[in-house]
């Protein structure tokens, strides 16, 4: 029941709304030729809400050419006549100096050790007299018995050939052993410089020291205060190193040639000195 009693009120409603409707629409349409303009032929454009925004000005562009060209600075003097004070330029800086880094001290150097023998014999004994001839003899020990089987030589310079007799082979002479003989002048005194010193047989190797004896020309007799001149001499080699130092004695001759008889016209030695 109640439906049927808003029917009619529901269409007559709708119907004032049409009519309305209607209505607004001729009233636009009015409005619209009044302006003068073809309402129809125009185009619509939508409105756009206004904002507040910030006016853009284009910034002009200004040629690289435009830009005046910098000079660059003179450093032309001040005139005489300006009453402007001249202002000194700065002192250049330079670096500084490098750095010497200091150097460490040298190590301390070690202590010295002693040393050992460089060879096997050394001088044990070395002594000479007057003479009426020339010759050096001597005996080789291995500790404090006679070495047999090993070579001597005596030269007129430190490891230089044999002059003015072969290398002497100790043993040579059976009744001593380790003795070796050299004759430089069966004559008479001779002078000269003369090294000795032992050679391994085998490799012909220095194995001792080198003995120096230098013998005169003159013969003169030994006396208290002076041991005379020198044509006999006596140099021993050892193992055992030198003999404690004693009184020089005389040796008149040759204690034993050692079978090898001394020559009595010897090779000529390089010494210039007057044998007369």
């Amino acid at each position: 029941m109640r439906s049927k009693r808003f029917l009619p009120l529901a269409l007559v409603l709708f119907v004032v709304a049409f009519a309305l409707a209607c209505r607004t629409a001729d009233t636009i349409v009015q409005l619209s030729s009044r302006s003068g303009g073809s309402s129809r032929a125009a185009t619509r454009r939508p409105t756009r809400v206004a904002v507040d925004q910030p006016v853009r000005q284009d910034t002009p562009i200004v040629a690289v050419t435009d830009i005046p060209f910098a000079q660059p600075p003179t450093n032309e003097p001040a005139p005489e006549d300006s009453d402007e004070p001249t202002v000194a330029s700065p002192p250049t800086s330079r670096p500084p100096p490098p750095q010497v880094k200091p150097t460490d001290p040298p190590p301390a150097s070690p202590v010295p050790q002693p040393t050992t023998p460089q060879f096997l014999y050394r001088i044990q004994e070395s002594r000479c007299g007057p003479n009426v001839r020339t010759y050096i003899e001597g005996t080789v020990y291995e500790g404090s018995v006679g070495k047999n089987d090993v070579l001597v030589r005596i030269s007129q310079g430190p490891d230089g050939g044999p002059d003015p007799n072969d290398d002497y082979r100790t043993g040579t002479d059976p009744r001593r052993k380790g003795y070796y003989y050299h004759n430089i002048d069966a004559n008479a005194p001779h002078d000269g410089t003369w090294y000795i010193w032992v050679l391994d047989k085998d490799t012909l190797q220095r194995i001792s020291e080198i003995a120096i004896v230098k013998t005169d020309a003159t013969r003169v007799e030994d006396s208290g205060s002076s041991a005379g001149s020198c044509q006999s001499a006596t140099v021993n080699f050892s193992t055992t190193g030198p003999k404690p130092p004693s009184t020089p004695t005389n040796t008149p001759r040759p204690t034993d040639s050692g079978g090898q008889q001394p020559s009595a016209t010897p090779r000529p030695t390089q010494d210039m000195g007057d044998d007369s």
